[in-house]
């Protein structure tokens, strides 16, 4: 008997954050940037390649060299965390990470205002939950609007 894949979940939190990354910070507002989100997977996406797309033109180069690097087989974790754009705040971008040939998490940035997240890996869910516990559930109707 085979397992039927799973069907992908979606959470969405806040890109603005009032923690302090580092303690004794302060209360300072900060964007979570893709470089962290990429941290935050671990183990599970180091071995991933991604791809890039963004909905509209970026204000910066950064982002047209990430879109080339990504194209066809796409960058691998650590050479995406060494290149400049996973620093910087996009408007609105989609990073597929890929195993192999199957997707496994879209990182979405969403009107520099949200991350939504999709994929049917538990671990990463409850990562994603632990590190911002106003992550809360999608429907694939509204991950649809908001890509």
């Amino acid at each position: 008997m085979t397992d039927a894949p799973s069907t992908p979940q979606v959470v969405s939190f806040a890109a603005w954050r009032d923690d302090a990354p580092e303690p004794g910070t302060g209360g300072v507002r900060r964007y979570v940037t893709l470089a962290e989100l990429l941290v935050r997977l671990g183990s599970f996406g180091l071995g991933l390649r991604w791809r890039a797309r963004f909905s509209d033109d970026q204000p910066h180069p950064a982002f047209d060299e990430l879109v080339a690097a990504s194209a066809g087989n796409g960058v691998p974790t650590l050479a995406l965390l060494a290149t400049r754009a996973p620093y910087m705040q996009a408007v609105d971008a989609d990073f597929e990470g890929y195993a192999g040939t199957e997707l496994v998490v879209t990182l979405r940035e969403f009107d520099s205002s949200s991350w939504d997240v999709r994929t049917d890996d538990p671990w990463v869910l409850r990562e994603i939950h632990r590190h911002y516990p106003d992550a809360r559930p999608l429907t694939s109707d509204e991950w649809d609007t908001t890509g």
